[in-house]
């Protein structure tokens, strides 16, 4: 028994300890996050290097703008598949590691898309990434014609094998470009759920990228979870930020702030959302 006690209570102070500090992590109410796509072959030198260029450009738009996180999203395949290769794993991390180099405030994270989980995790240990999205965690849906497999508790099991529970978890609820398989759960059940099965914040999308979620979905999500923060994932802009931050704790922007989804940020959009957010922060005080 004094055994099974122990054991309870070391799990338990690890647990707390390894609890994420959103408002530690960003130093920031209502952070925005820019969305920066990377693409191309991560596999040589060449390839690398205009891979790093562009985010690099990204990066120094994001300093300068003073835009607080950015998410560098890689393009890896569909869900799960293909497998990535060692070497494009590998220029990944070099990558990784030269943005996170050359960065002074902005927060650093990373997703492997579409569905990679433990790989995304992996490589945000490796790199020194301080968060990650998954797009999939634990509602079950279909996405790509098939159902994407689901597994929250291997994917804690991951991150505690691989000494990454420092790292913020960051998962999206009833993705976009996906269905649910039970059309009846709520966004509240959802955002429950997922705050059971140890997500650090909750990501809520409109149906597609640059399609923004209704309010009161943002506020079902918010009211389902008893502790998350809760982040727009998809169509935040200057029109709807004072809108959308009146639910939500932070934003993932790129379509708005962009030539287009996935592309060049443009320092100009980016200003103008970021000028909106400082008077919804400065309202609050």
């Amino acid at each position: 028994m004094r055994l099974l006690i122990i054991t309870i209570l070391l799990f338990t102070s690890f647990t707390l300890q390894a609890k994420i500090n959103f408002d530690k992590l960003f130093k920031v109410k209502k952070p925005v996050i820019a969305a920066i796509m990377l693409d191309g072959n991560y596999e040589t030198a060449r390839g690398k290097q205009k891979i790093l260029d562009f985010a690099l450009k990204q990066l120094q738009i994001c300093e300068e703008e003073n835009v607080n996180a950015a998410l560098y999203e890689f393009r890896g395949g569909g869900i799960g598949t293909p497998q990535i290769s060692k070497k494009k794993f590998d220029g990944m991390i070099d990558i990784m590691k030269k943005i996170i180099g050359r960065s002074k405030n902005v927060v650093i994270g990373v997703e492997i898309l579409w569905h990679y989980p433990k790989k995304t995790i992996l490589l945000a240990k490796k790199s020194g990434s301080k968060f990650v999205r998954l797009d999939f965690f634990s509602d079950k849906m279909i996405a790509g014609g098939k159902k994407v497999p689901i597994n929250p508790e291997a994917i804690q099991q991951f991150r505690k094998s691989h000494n990454a529970m420092d790292i913020a978890l960051f998962t999206d609820i009833q993705v976009k470009y996906a269905k649910m398989i039970n059309k009846k759960t709520t966004m509240s059940q959802s955002a429950a759920k997922a705050e059971r099965n140890g997500s650090d914040g909750l990501i809520v999308s409109g149906k597609k990228s640059g399609s923004q979620p209704s309010a009161n979905r943002v506020k079902l999500a918010k009211d389902g979870s008893k502790k998350l923060k809760v982040i727009i994932g998809s169509g935040f802009s200057y029109t709807n930020a004072e809108e959308l931050m009146t639910y939500a704790d932070a934003a993932i922007v790129g379509t708005s702030i962009s030539t287009k989804t996935g592309g060049t940020l443009v320092p100009k959009k980016v200003k103008r959302l970021m000028n909106i957010v400082r008077k919804i922060r400065s309202n609050m005080r």
